[in-house]
């Protein structure tokens, strides 16, 4: 099996206790049977803490949980952001969805894909402190494949090195950032058609461009529609702020940003975002990661389903409502610090990209007309000049 993982790791160490923020809250936590084994043993001894733990676990349907608190939080989450499981019983002894946090790791025949989830703050503080772009380390090992029969066997091997290039794009900072999710858009549409038509032995040539000297392909940018972008950006913004989040503040925060935008002419939102994009000048990596981090994670998913041209655009469209609300942020409060930053991904990601109810009623609403191809190349198309001298934030 080829191995993929990302050198990010190599530098991660968890913060526990000093953590801003905590893991331990989500809509339920599963025990693995490993670890449900081990908790029955520890319930045997009958003390006061395997009643508790009696107490904090439900089985249904032969699969055990953690009952979970009102605010979300894991019962055995300490005060000090520590994890009492862990303190009492070792790190062995924890299960196993917390052991791996914060990685992912897909599996896809001969390949297994191992990611880094962005609503740990450790982990965005790496990201959005190293501007170098994100490295991956390869290994091989003797572990066989699992089955390829839920998986289109014949396209894996040609789509994954669509995937590089898309993730090489998605890095190659000699494209403006709006040149950049253009060009992923248009590509990921020829991409998109040659898998319906099962040409697969096509893919190769609409990435060969890219391995010349222009980082465009030659691909031409769409002309760009002011009056579209703002229209599309409206639904946009308007649409993340009917989702359910876990703290209200979250939905506040979108509430007082939605208001600024709904209040500015198309000309001031214009004049922002430019000043903006001026201002994040030497930062611009840091919405680049996330269009990786996306595209890293979701991508080689299309063996399963023939679905490539959604994720992209859901790379693209949650890059653009980033961007907006980290602009609306820096004109609402006078700065946008790589700590601003952090915090804006991680609500993101927690409360958007990895909250699996909100994540299915956003993308079931992007596959309408609002954001249809190649409406949508038009509106994120950028006419404005980025390279205006970055001026004084607006308080």
């Amino acid at each position: 099996m080829i191995i993929r993982t990302l050198a990010l790791f190599d530098r991660f160490q968890c913060a526990a206790g000093a953590c801003k923020d905590t893991c331990c809250v989500r809509e339920k936590l599963e025990l693995d049977n490993k670890t449900y084994f081990e908790y029955q043993r520890v319930i045997a001894r009958g003390d006061p803490f395997g009643r508790r733990m009696v107490a904090s676990i439900s089985e249904r349907n032969g699969v055990a949980c953690f009952r979970m608190r009102d605010n979300g939080e894991c019962p055995f989450l300490m005060r000090n952001h520590l994890c009492e499981l862990y303190v009492r019983l070792g790190p062995e002894r924890i299960a196993e969805t917390c052991r791996k946090y914060p990685t992912f790791s897909k599996e896809y025949g001969n390949y297994r894909e191992i990611g880094c989830r962005f609503s740990c703050p450790e982990v965005l503080r790496l990201v959005l402190t190293h501007p170098e772009k994100f490295e991956t380390r390869v290994r091989e090992n003797d572990t066989e494949p699992i089955s390829f029969k839920n998986l289109d066997a014949d396209l894996l091997p040609l789509i994954y090195p669509v995937r590089e290039r898309f993730l090489q794009i998605a890095q190659d900072a000699r494209n403006p950032l709006q040149a950049t999710v253009s060009i992923l858009l248009n590509l990921a549409s020829r991409v998109q058609a040659t898998i319906d038509r099962k040409k697969y032995g096509e893919l190769a040539a609409l990435i060969a461009p890219f391995e010349g000297d222009d980082p465009t392909g030659g691909i031409e940018c769409e002309t760009p529609d002011p009056e579209l972008r703002d229209t599309t950006l409206d639904k946009l913004i308007k649409l993340h702020s009917k989702l359910e989040y876990k703290k209200q503040e979250n939905a506040a925060r979108l509430a007082a940003s939605y208001k600024i935008f709904r209040s500015e002419t198309p000309d001031d939102r214009l004049a922002r975002e430019r000043d903006f994009l001026a201002f994040m000048r030497d930062r611009e990596y840091e919405y680049r990661k996330w269009i990786f981090y996306v595209l890293h994670r979701d991508l080689l998913d299309v063996v399963f389903d023939g679905d490539f041209y959604s994720r992209v655009r859901y790379a693209v469209l949650s890059t653009f409502f980033l961007f907006e609300t980290g602009s609306l942020e820096w004109k609402s409060r006078g700065q946008f610090t790589p700590q601003m930053q952090e915090e804006v991904f991680r609500n993101y990601a927690r409360e958007i990209d990895e909250t699996p109810k909100n994540l299915a009623r956003l993308q079931k609403k992007l596959n309408g007309s609002a954001f249809a191809y190649p409406k949508l190349l038009r509106a994120v198309a950028r006419s404005a000049d980025a390279s205006a001298p970055s001026p004084e934030p607006v308080a």
